[in-house]
């Protein structure tokens, strides 16, 4: 069925809804936008952690980029610390970095290749120090390096706040409730607390996990998937040493039974503590999560509770409503990937959208590049555990010999065989995890590669380009001072994350 379509209402008011409406706004201006929301909006504000495509899409939307930063309480990231992940006391560093598009064999397949061939010279443990001048600067010197900085870490509310005040051309309609109305498979309007009814001609559903408006014309197919974890405590930790713990990343430590994330923001840390429910109740988690900041530190810090065990859908494109947010899925926060899957998903429903219509093979298209999508995330993520050498405690026993997707078992073997390049790395979705940051994750693990034929154009250039990293200036710059600069041009598209 065409539909024409020049009107959007979006319901719900958190980031998902906020960031929907930022990229529409951007890439479909001629859109007619309307975001309902209640009198009194409370999100969650959990997911502080972004890519590379938040700043962009800040930008594209005509949104001064510093003034945004000091609103939103932001500070820089520019990758992702790890700690005892493999073993307790290791680490590896996944930072931002456009090495992926260098050529398809870069310096980090070089350096990978370089360890096989002289392994007593060259190691695992040395790697992101000779292939990522990052690593330096932000992990050991705790600075802001300017060629990472590319992401930020955001108070979630702030975030809203903030382009509720920009996103002038949005129209905002508060109502505390929200009934779609459906009939014949599509929702024909949303009766709103008034007694008025709202129509558009496409209706998306950042209403979380309720999917209240989606759920009135569809009890879509979920997509089988086994989470690592399920459960968070989270809470606003207050700095004791901002010097010390305003990273210029995202740490993710794990434990016994979990991992816990730190997010620092200019005015208190994000934190969270994140389990899965058959190897851990709510209150040891609590217990282990106010241990690993102190007791005292936290002695009067509000600890929340929430659960993300819903489904992800396989199809979150139904009729004329499409769920974004959580409404669509959720995999955990391990890489930051709740806020990438709502830009994600709202970028590519604007590509849709451009020609100012829908129809049968549009929502087809859709589905399956987000399905695309959402399994190189899991892939991503499940390989985190499933390589771990942990056996310390029940959860990592199960989570190193439990059964993965096959899909995930095939990547990694034929990574092993090949390498991940551009061409095996199942290319779907644009947004993917891109070669070199599967080649960082799986250096933490001492992933064993093979040999691999290489030209020696190729060879020589990948050796030039870690001469070039080693005699590179490692610039750094205070988290305390720095100042963002436009990490893109206006209307620019991400062509990879991290």
């Amino acid at each position: 069925m065409f539909e024409s379509v020049n009107s959007v209402a979006i319901v719900g008011a958190g980031s998902a809804g906020w960031l929907t409406a930022l990229v529409l706004s951007a890439y479909c201006p001629f859109l007619k936008i309307r975001l309902v929301r209640p009198r009194e909006n409370n999100p969650i504000g959990v997911g502080e952690s972004t890519q590379p495509d938040l700043p962009q899409r800040v930008l594209a939307a005509g949104i001064d980029l510093g003034d945004f930063y000091v609103a939103c309480d932001a500070t820089m990231k520019c990758g992702i610390f790890y700690r005892d992940w493999n073993v307790v006391g290791d680490h590896y560093w996944h930072p931002f970095t456009a090495m992926a598009d260098t050529g398809s064999y870069t310096a980090a397949h070089h350096y990978q290749q370089m360890i096989l061939e002289d392994p007593r010279r060259y190691s695992h443990a040395d790697y992101y120090a000779r292939v990522h001048t990052s690593y330096e600067t932000c992990v050991k010197r705790n600075l802001i390096a300017p060629e990472a900085a590319t992401a930020l870490h955001v108070d979630a509310a702030k975030l809203t706040q903030h382009l509720e005040r920009c996103l002038t051309k949005v129209e905002v309609v508060e109502s505390d409730r929200v009934e779609a109305v459906a009939e014949g498979g599509r929702v024909t309007g949303l009766r709103l607390d008034d007694g008025k009814t709202m129509t558009a001609d496409l209706y998306v559903d950042c209403t979380g996990f309720a999917r209240a408006v989606l759920g009135k014309i569809a009890q879509p197919k979920s997509l089988p998937y086994e989470a690592n974890v399920n459960r968070a405590v989270v809470a606003s930790i207050p700095y004791v040493d901002p010097a010390l713990e305003n990273h210029p990343y995202t740490k993710a430590q794990a434990h016994e039974y979990g991992w816990t994330w730190s997010i620092p923001l200019r005015s208190r840390i994000g934190g969270g503590y994140v389990y899965h429910s058959d190897f851990c109740s709510a209150e040891q988690a609590e217990t282990n999560f106010r241990a690993y900041w102190g007791e005292d530190r936290l002695r009067d810090v509000e600890v929340k509770r929430i659960s993300f065990d819903r489904e992800t859908l396989r199809a979150s494109w139904v009729g004329n409503v499409v769920a974004i947010g959580l409404s669509a899925g959720f995999v955990e926060p391990l890489e930051a990937t709740g806020l990438n899957w709502t830009i994600s998903c709202a970028d590519l429903l604007s590509r849709f959208l451009c020609g100012r219509y829908f129809d049968g093979d549009a929502r087809d298209k859709y589905n399956a590049l987000m399905l695309g999508y959402i399994h190189d995330v899991q892939d991503f993520v499940d390989a985190h555990y499933l390589l771990s050498s942990r056996r310390d405690s029940e959860f990592w026993r199960y989570q190193t010999s439990r059964k993965y997707p096959e899909r995930l078992l095939h990547r990694l073997a034929l990574y092993a065989a090949e390498m991940p390049t551009a061409v095996n790395r199942v290319k779907s979705f644009a947004w993917a995890f891109n070669e070199v940051s599967w080649i960082d994750i799986l250096n933490g693990y001492g992933f064993k590669f093979a040999r691999v034929q290489v030209t020696p154009e190729d060879r020589a250039r990948a050796q030039h380009a870690l001469t070039q990293i080693a005699s590179a200036a490692r610039r750094g710059v205070d988290p305390q001072t720095f100042s963002p600069i436009q990490a893109g041009t206006p209307g620019a598209r991400l062509s990879g994350s991290v």
